[in-house]
């Protein structure tokens, strides 16, 4: 029998000569896939927002959708906004919300979600009591920062993890102002930064932060991804699929 197919979009931006976290998106992109295909999923990876035949989307990370799409401030300080990778990312999550398949973000999936939906961005977050931003490696590069987030009971993240605090790896400089449609905030950092979202009545979660970086705990990564495939498998199920 033939694995789940996960449709994935290609991230558009080349990163030779670009923000370092330009080459930090590019190069988590197949860890991201990776867990993916942990879970007993088929990755695809996509540049069209075409899903027939598709069971589900994953929305990865990478730069900042253009504040213009939500009404921000265009003069913020912003990267790699690409009109492009925005409308990609942006069509094909209408195609999944229309064909009522599952959808995963991450970090910058969470923010297309919540974009797409009538929500806001912080354009770039201020200092707070939790560093959410990606420190210098020492070598040029870029490091996590990690923080505990209080996971909501009940959520499907919960019943992933069984636990209400859990440690995250974080790189963003950006995160979610107003909740869009039917959203819910089903984590949240210290400082109050929603972290993960799900919808009231779509199979759609997302996570701000990145599962798939280096250090954090095997079933904490897979977490998210598991809540997905959890809900692949349910509306494959389905006698309104079948």
């Amino acid at each position: 029998m033939s694995l789940p197919r996960i449709a994935m979009p290609a991230r558009l931006s080349d990163p030779e000569g670009a923000d370092a976290r330009v080459g930090l998106a590019n190069a988590i992109f197949d860890d991201v896939a990776e867990l993916v295909r942990s879970e007993d999923l088929d990755v695809v990876v996509v540049r069209t927002a075409d899903l027939a035949g598709f069971d589900g989307l994953v929305l990865p990370g990478g730069g900042d959708v253009d504040p213009a799409r939500y009404g921000g401030d265009t003069g913020a300080a912003v990267y790699d906004v690409n009109p492009a990778q925005d409308q990609l990312d942006l069509d094909i999550l209408a195609a999944a919300l229309a064909r009522g398949i599952p959808v995963l973000g991450v970090c910058r999936g969470l923010q297309v979600i919540n974009v797409a939906l009538g929500g806001t961005l912080v354009e770039d977050l201020p200092a707070s009591s939790v560093l959410h931003t990606p420190a210098s490696d020492g070598d040029g590069g870029l490091a996590w920062t990690w923080h505990d987030v209080t996971v909501a009971e009940g959520s499907h993240l919960h019943a992933a993890t069984g636990a209400t605090t859990i440690p995250v790896a974080s790189g963003h400089h950006q995160a979610i102002g107003r909740l869009g449609s039917d959203l819910v905030a089903t984590a949240v950092a210290d400082d109050g930064v929603i972290e993960a979202v799900e919808h009231t009545g779509a199979p759609v979660l997302a996570v701000q932060w990145h599962p798939e970086a280096e250090g954090t705990p095997v079933a904490l990564a897979a977490a998210p991804f598991a809540a997905f495939a959890d809900l692949v498998h349910a509306r494959m199920a389905s006698p309104a699929v079948g």
